[in-house]
Parts: structure tokens; sequence; C-alpha cells
């Protein structure tokens, strides 16, 4: 209590103690029950970003314990540790920024004008037992929903089947798309002006991106996508050139640079030759222009229609690209 008051969280104190439950346990005692090893339990706890304990410390209450015994039988089913490992680091990573996404939505609509920090911690322990329940099937849904979108576009080569692995490379068209001068709005615009840019250039890349089309990043203004299916990437770029010219908030035009090769995907993001080079194509776009390599152009295929600019240097890739703009972007 002493250091909610000091830190001005009593309001928020209640939903603590409700959201942590009765912490009866260390973490030697927890990886004991769950069978795995304190050395890995606690990398897993690092990885998902949960806070270290210390020695001896009883942190951890009958949930915790129950997830703890789930990944036990992960492991021994078999399934890598380093890369079980990875999975979850990704997963801590984007449920991190889903609970900050909730909380400040829940959070502003239940503060009502004139609250005492008593009538405000009470509503969010009742909204928080009223609807935690169910938000657990809703994300269960959602985890289930991409994996089957992605088991059906996912092809196993027979290299792949003779090797036993699955390769982490692919033939991909990478894009990364921004809105010009966003960055010099921010000497004159207020942040939340700019933050509600940046989220309403979000909201248009989620709704453009399809299957075969992949989201896999938005990074302020900017956003990256991912297809093996060029056409569909360039439709689904044209189709946000299109959003963000006719939005009701103004919002700077766009740019975008793609290239195609092979790319890594590793802990849900890509990495690779291919995506610098996009990177760098994207820099040397112009308002309202989609820029491509020539390999983008060849998978194409004679639908679309292309400009060839003069030769352009990327930075610390290549010294004269030729490149190809996108004619007819809106």
């Amino acid at each position: 209590m002493r250091a909610a008051a000091r830190d001005g969280t009593i309001a928020t104190l209640p939903l603590e103690l409700a959201l942590r439950g009765e912490r009866r346990y260390t973490l030697s005692a927890v990886a004991r029950a769950a069978g795995i090893s304190l050395p890995y339990l606690r990398a897993v706890l690092i990885a998902i970003g949960y806070p270290n304990p210390r020695p001896r410390e009883r942190a951890f209450s009958e949930e915790d314990l129950r997830a703890a015994q789930a990944l036990g039988l992960f492991l021994r089913a078999g399934l890598p540790r380093q890369e079980l490992l990875e999975v979850l680091r990704v997963g801590g990573r984007s449920l991190a920024q889903i609970a900050a996404v909730v909380r400040r939505f829940v959070g502003d609509a239940l503060i009502q004008p004139g609250d005492s920090e008593h009538d405000l911690g009470l509503r969010y322990v009742a909204a928080v037992e009223q609807l935690l329940p169910e938000l657990t099937p809703l994300l269960s849904w959602q985890l289930k929903m991409h994996l089957r979108e992605q088991a059906t576009r996912e092809v196993i080569g027979r290299a792949e089947r003779e090797a036993g692995a699955l390769s982490d490379t692919r033939e991909v068209a990478v894009c990364f798309a921004d809105l010009s001068g966003f960055s010099r709005l921010g000497t004159r615009l207020p942040a939340e002006q700019m933050g509600a840019i940046a989220t309403r250039m979000a909201m248009h890349c989620f709704e453009v991106a399809r299957p075969p089309v992949e989201l896999v990043k938005t990074i302020g203004d900017g956003a990256m996508f991912v297809s093996a299916d060029v056409p569909a990437l360039l439709d689904a770029i044209r189709a946000l050139s299109e959003r963000v010219e006719g939005d009701d908030e103004e919002l700077p035009t766009l740019r975008a640079g793609v290239a195609y090769g092979p790319a890594v995907l590793r802990l849900g993001d890509w990495f690779g030759a291919t995506v610098n080079r996009a990177s760098r194509i994207a820099e040397l776009a112009r308002p309202r222009t989609i820029l491509a390599d020539a390999a983008v152009r060849e998978q194409a295929g004679e639908r679309l229609r292309w400009r060839r600019t003069r030769p352009r240097s990327l930075r610390g890739i290549e010294r004269w690209a030729t490149l190809y703009q996108l004619v007819g972007s809106y």
C-alpha cells in the first residue's frame, strides 16, 4: 500500500492483486513440479518478459505452476528446447503489445469523471473478473485461425522431407512502405496527432494484408509486408496507396520499395539481403510511387506497367541498381 501510494497506483492495486493470484511457490519449486531444469525455466521467464525473481522469493501462483507443467509437456513431447524458447520469446513480445492495447482500451472505457481511487479500482476488478475469462478463447481462436491459414500456404518440398526439417529460407517479395515527410511533421504537430496518424496508417495496413500477403510489422508510420506471390503483394500496396490517399484524416502520401529474392524467417521476422534491398529501395522512392527491383518486375508478369528509372545507388548494397517505378500506382 505504501509503495502504491508513493507511486500513485492505488487505483490499479486491486487489479494487480486480482491478476496476480496467491503467490505460493518459488521458482525452484515450480521447476521441480513441472519437471523442468531451473536454468531453462529462468531462461523462459526472461524470454517472455517476466520479472526475474529473487532467490527463494515466493513469486508464483497455481496458474504459473500449471503453465510451467504445460511447458514440460511440450519438452517431453520432443520439441527442441532452443526453438521452443524462440517461439515463447516471439509470443511474449506479441502478447505484451496486446496487453498494452487492452489495458489502455479498457482503462479509457471504464474511467469516469470524478472517480475516487476506491471506485475506479473496484470497477477495474469487476471488469477483469467478467471479461478476462472470455479473452482466452478469443486469443485461442485467433491463433488457430492464423495457424490454419499459414498451413494451407505451406509447401513442404522433397528436400525438406529428406532432411527432416523445414527450411527457413524462402523466395519472397519484401515491401517497405511509409508516409512521405512523416518525420518532418513531428516538428510542428503534437505527439498525440502524430500517434493518431500512425494508428490510421497501421489500420490501413492491416486491412490490405490478406493471404497470401503477410503484414510482418508496423513501426511508427512504416510497415513491412512479405509474400511469395508478387502480383498479390503489389495489389495490396496499390490498395494501401489508395486508402492512404482517400483517408478522411488527410494522411501524408505513401511511398514504397519492393525487392524479390531469398529471405530467412526467424522469430516472426524476415532477414537477409532481399530485406535490406527493399528497405534501401523504399528510401529512394518519391511520394506517391512504388519502386521495385528487376526481379520484382520479372515476377509481376505482363498485367502491370513499369517505367525504368535512371540507375540509382542503394546505400551500403549496390553502387548502381536498375529500378522500376510502377505506373498507375493510384
